[in-house]
């Protein structure tokens, strides 16, 4: 039986052994070409781009701040379907059902995806219960954000967005998170150091309160 020769310039017969070993390379060769890409989609999710510090607090369940006087980027991860989020930051209605210092909310004006509520805050202030009362227009992108800003009421400036990033547990895979971002930027008309310690445990809260209420609504639908 003749040999079989790789090609008629490199005159090598084919063994078993390089058999084996082309069979090797053509397997290596298919994973340099196709492993890159799908190497990359396990690191550019939503969270998985933030520094690994803030990773680890928002998968251990927790609330992020970044920011000061007046200018905070706030996180959290909620185990929940975007929908699910989008009702409850759109509960204009019914904050004061689950925010913090909310003492009342009514939504007020609504045409499509633009509205104004009015929402009464109570505060504790050293020994005094101080309230205070502002008008906020927000524009809806259903369902991966909300801006919104001050028209007007008992603060300097105030405005900022909501943004929602649905969050998968690997590529491909179905999303079974959702990342909430909210960026703000506010300004008291006076007492600005103690306003702003306010506001930053205030905003702490908020998104803790509205990581349970989520969450609570998503279990109860399901059950």
């Amino acid at each position: 039986m003749g040999k079989v020769y790789l090609s008629r310039c490199c005159p090598v017969p084919i063994t078993p052994y390089l058999k084996k070993y082309c069979s090797i390379a053509i397997a290596i060769l298919l994973l340099t070409i196709y492993v890159p890409s799908v190497s990359a989609k396990l690191f550019d999710g939503p969270v998985d781009q933030l520094p690994a510090l803030e990773r680890a607090a928002l998968r251990d369940g927790k609330v992020t701040l970044a920011g000061k006087e007046g200018n905070y980027t706030a996180r959290v991860l909620i185990k929940a379907p975007a929908a699910k989020v989008w009702e409850v930051l759109t509960d204009y209605n019914n904050f004061e059902q689950f925010l913090p210092n909310v003492a009342s909310s009514q939504l007020i004006q609504a045409n499509g995806n633009k509205k104004v509520f009015e929402q009464i805050n109570s505060v504790q202030v050293l020994v005094i219960n101080k309230k205070t009362r502002i008008r906020i227009a927000v524009t809806e992108v259903y369902p991966q954000q909300i801006s919104f800003q001050i028209v007007n009421g008992d603060l300097k400036s105030l405005n900022g967005k909501w943004t929602i990033e649905p969050v998968s547990p690997y590529p491909s895979a179905p999303a079974d998170q959702v990342l909430i971002t909210h960026q703000v930027s506010v300004q008291p008309n006076a007492g600005g150091s103690i306003f702003y310690g306010i506001y930053e445990d205030t905003l702490q809260k908020t998104l803790a309160a509205i990581k349970q209420e989520t969450e609570l609504r998503f279990l109860q639908a399901k059950s």
